[in-house]
Order: structure tokens, then C-alpha cells, then sequence
């Protein structure tokens, strides 16, 4: 491994990390990296859901959303 560092945390987040490392048979560095990126797909997905609320909520967005839904549905019935 290149450049390393030392994170203090609790001894029993240290356990967890292990226990689950050895669980995956992951180093704790990939365990962490594989949390955080968990986590930034979780952010990525309330972000769009969120988002999503809001366009749902505008009708100028949801007159929008229709008029692709119906140009999609006519395109699929001259299939």
C-alpha cells in the first residue's frame, strides 16, 4: 500500500471494522472504502429523490414528464 495514515477512533469501531473485514476478507482500508462508498451512493440517491418530489410537485415539470411519457408511448405503438 502507497501512503498511509492513522485514523483514531474507538476501540470498538476498530473491532467492527476488523470483524467485518474478516468477514469479506477485506483489508480495513477496503472495508472504509467500501463504506464511503455506500454512503455517497446513498447522498447521489436522496439527491434524485428529492429531486424528484420537486418535479412531481411542478406542474409545469409534470406537463413535461407527460408529454415525453406520451411521445414514448407513441413511439413504441408504431413498433
Amino acid at each position: 500500500m502507497g501512503d498511509t495514515t492513522t485514523v483514531k477512533v474507538h476501540t470498538s469501531t476498530r473491532d467492527l471494522l476488523l470483524e467485518l473485514g474478516a468477514a469479506r476478507r477485506e483489508s480495513a482500508d477496503q472495508v472504509i472504502r467500501a463504506a464511503l462508498a455506500a454512503m455517497k451512493r446513498d447522498e447521489r440517491r436522496a439527491l434524485a429523490a428529492a429531486e424528484a418530489r420537486a418535479i412531481k410537485d411542478d406542474p409545469e415539470d409534470r406537463r413535461e414528464i407527460e408529454a415525453i411519457q406520451e411521445d414514448i408511448a407513441a413511439l413504441q405503438q408504431t413498433r
